[in-house]
């Protein structure tokens, strides 16, 4: 073999050689698994979305409270009705508003008795300002106050539940009202399918009614003030059954009298009929026989 020949021989191995290295360097990387279907993906998405839902907690459901107050004021006889009429005329120059007057009346006074009442209807900030103040009013006249309470009424559930039940009437009639349209042929079935409209137009007229009145129950208070005098007050400390005896003693003696006088005049009327009669009946009576006997015998003799 010549030199010639022996030099192509070395120049094509060295080439093969890297022929053969320059393919193990460009082999591809091992193939991935299939990935999974666009279904499967879109049930795998969903349960990590519901997963996540499930973890993450339900924000709470904000509280809707109606608030109702009430107020029981002694004060001197001759400043219940004032009272009360000054706490009114506050309300109605707030303006309807701010607040609303719901009912008042005043008894009329007898001697140390004397009453009243106020039910007003207002925001909470003039109803937390009004409270102090009636309180403070009747410490000034020489009164006190004999009750405060508070009563929180929860309508959360009933406003959600309502709610939910408007948006199903609303479907609701929206179906109606799409089936309507496709059955004008049908005069029988329009009219039907308009009855139902007219139902359900009038179940949600009905929900509206009282979901707005609800909301205005949690949007504005409500206090109802009772006005009595200090001479009705309940007395205090221990010898407050003693003292309330005394208290009402001339009125129990009249309350019994008062009684009697009933009783009287309910007997009266049948003693006056039944007086004379009974004594028509005495005199048409006949004379014993004994008194008839003893005339004859005086006679005889």
């Amino acid at each position: 073999m010549n030199t010639r020949t022996f030099c192509l021989i070395s120049v094509a191995a060295i080439s093969l050689a890297a022929c053969k290295k320059s393919e193990l360097m460009t082999t591809p990387p091992p193939a991935k698994p299939p990935a999974a279907s666009s279904d499967a993906n879109g049930a795998s998405a969903s349960a990590d979305a519901a997963s996540q839902d499930a973890a993450e907690p339900a924000s709470p459901q904000a509280t809707m409270l109606a608030m109702a107050y009430s107020l029981g004021l002694a004060v001197p006889a001759d400043q219940v009705r004032p009272l009360m009429e000054s706490h009114q005329e506050a309300c109605e120059r707030a303006g309807t508003d701010q607040c609303q007057v719901m009912a008042a009346s005043a008894d009329a006074e007898h001697g140390d008795r004397a009453t009243a009442s106020l039910t007003l209807r207002a925001t909470p900030a003039w109803m937390r300002v009004f409270r102090d103040r009636a309180e403070a009013d009747a410490r000034d006249l020489g009164g006190k106050v004999e009750v405060a309470g508070t009563e929180g009424d929860d309508l959360s559930t009933q406003i959600t539940d309502t709610d939910a039940a408007q948006q199903a009437r609303a479907a609701e009639r929206a179906r109606l009202t799409e089936l309507m349209q496709r059955r004008t042929k049908n005069l029988g079935d329009t009219l039907q399918v308009e009855q139902e409209i007219t139902r359900v137009q009038g179940e949600m007229d009905q929900a509206s009614s009282a979901l707005a009145a609800m909301q205005t129950r949690i949007a504005m208070d409500t206090v109802t003030i009772s006005y009595e005098s200090t001479a009705m007050a309940l007395p205090e400390g221990d010898a407050a059954p003693l003292a309330a005896a005394a208290h009402g003693f001339l009125g129990n003696v009249f309350a019994v009298l008062a009684g009697l006088l009933t009783v009287v005049s309910f007997v009266l009327p049948f003693a006056l009929v039944a007086a004379p009669i009974a004594w028509l009946i005495r005199r048409r009576k006949p004379a014993p026989v004994r008194a008839v006997a003893a005339d004859q015998q005086g006679a005889a003799q």
